[in-house]
């Protein structure tokens, strides 16, 4: 009876003791890239760093589209690589922090006001959902020259 009763004093102990934790979600930026020319999806060999923070997103990776985060400030700045040729991507948005849960914490959602960028690749940008919330779907496409023919 005595090891029964150690038993469950050890499995009480245990279970009170388990943390119990599960990451916030995130809200991310969903794009696609599609041809200026012809508006079909291009893929591209793709780096992305963050602006501010020095981060590499992606790199050198061969891609049609992309998440991304975005500062908790009211802009957000990356470098694109297009097969070597850099843009620069300005998200300026609304940040609002929203509760999740006690064991998740609180999360930021956004709300794009609008996206600028330099034009070597980049030809147009289209916002199509301006909210950034944890449920991710595509918030944006971007619309990209394309290289001449026989250039890598």
């Amino acid at each position: 009876m005595n090891r029964f009763f150690y038993l469950i004093c050890f499995l009480v102990a245990f279970s009170a003791c388990k943390e119990v934790f599960d990451p916030p979600p995130q809200s991310l930026v969903e794009g696609s890239f599609l041809n200026s020319v012809d508006g079909k999806a291009i893929s591209s060999r793709i780096t992305i760093w963050g602006i501010g923070k020095e981060t590499v997103w992606l790199k050198d990776t061969l891609l049609q589209g992309f998440i991304l985060p975005l500062s908790p400030d009211t802009i957000t700045k990356f470098w694109i690589s297009f097969d070597s040729v850099v843009d620069t991507l300005i998200f300026k948005h609304e940040t609002f922090q929203k509760y999740a849960s006690m064991e998740t914490g609180f999360y930021y959602e956004f709300k794009l006001k609008s996206i600028t960028s330099t034009h070597h690749r980049i030809t147009d940008i289209v916002l199509i959902d301006s909210m950034v919330t944890k449920t991710w779907h595509e918030n944006i496409k971007l619309y990209i020259r394309p290289l001449p023919a026989g250039s890598n």
